[in-house]
């Protein structure tokens, strides 16, 4: 098996100038949502979704994830793309073909998926993934989302070995959400934070980001509620309205958390804003 390229930003920012029009020569981001089931990936791409469109991003959200019918991301956002079945085959056309259409129409993409999901590691092994969408102006941006538990680590030392899926553009998420109140998430995280797998990624260039955690979470995601709406006290019929301490609470998650967590990553690594220059990142929504 012929070893898988880790391709360098730089190489990659190449690909800008190998196109005609002014449209094709931009990069755009597939941000892969990624890891162990139940670590709270839909949280995080739904969370992503939400801030790069509230920043002006011309972002697609595809949804692989058909083992999670309740908390899906389509909960949170209709236009979602999914698959028509889980089965992988029907997964990894479809897949596949969102990746054509992104290359040939420009726009940014998240992908959540499924728990453990062995698709891109399988496509990687194929078609050397991210060094042939790189070719094609796709940076491919990996987001592993990591619980307390050492076993969390298993999807992202499956992707490290054999270098299958390791972009040099990779993110490892300490998801903070899944702690116990009160608990250190120092402490909870230690041993993951010290594993050899993690070091191993640090060392190849990955970024190690917290993100932050929201008391009242469960009632957002149970109601389907965007973060905009949570502060703003919307209720879905059926369900019991929030109350303004926790009301407070998201108001401070999304204005101050959220962006604070956004700005650990390389710009370069998220999404376009029109006419930014990249420069709005770390601004205020419009």
């Amino acid at each position: 098996m012929d070893e898988l390229m880790i391709v360098s930003d730089e190489e990659l920012a190449g690909a800008e100038h190998a196109s005609s029009g002014p449209e094709e020569r931009r990069v755009v981001t597939s941000a892969i949502i990624c890891g162990r089931g139940r670590v709270g990936k839909t949280v995080v791409a739904n969370t992503y979704v939400q801030f790069c469109r509230a920043r002006g991003a011309r972002l697609e959200a595809w949804n692989a994830d058909r083992q999670n019918e309740t908390h899906t991301l389509n909960l949170f956002h209709a236009d979602a793309a999914r698959p028509a079945t889980d089965g992988a085959a029907e997964k990894g056309f479809w897949f596949e073909a969102n990746l054509e259409r992104q290359a040939r129409e420009r726009f940014d993409a998240v992908l959540d998926m499924a728990g453990g999901d062995p698709m891109l590691r399988h496509l990687a092994r194929d078609v050397r993934l991210v060094e042939t969408m790189s070719k094609h102006g796709l940076r491919a941006v990996a987001w592993h989302v990591l619980g307390p538990e050492p076993a969390d680590l298993d999807y992202l030392k499956l992707s490290l070995e054999g270098e299958l899926f390791t972009p040099a553009a990779t993110v490892l998420v300490v998801n903070t959400g899944l702690l116990v109140s009160g608990r250190s998430a120092e402490r909870a995280f230690a041993e993951v934070c010290d594993h050899r797998v993690v070091v191993g990624a640090l060392d190849k260039g990955a970024k190690l980001v917290r993100f932050p955690a929201l008391a009242c979470m469960p009632a957002i995601i149970d109601q389907g509620l965007s973060f905009a709406d949570g502060m703003r006290g919307a209720v879905r019929p059926g369900h019991q309205s929030m109350t303004f301490l926790d009301q407070a609470r998201v108001q401070i998650f999304w204005e101050d958390h959220v962006p604070a967590f956004f700005a650990q990553i390389p710009v370069e690594w998220l999404p376009a804003i029109e006419g930014s220059g990249g420069g709005a990142w770390h601004g205020e929504a419009r």
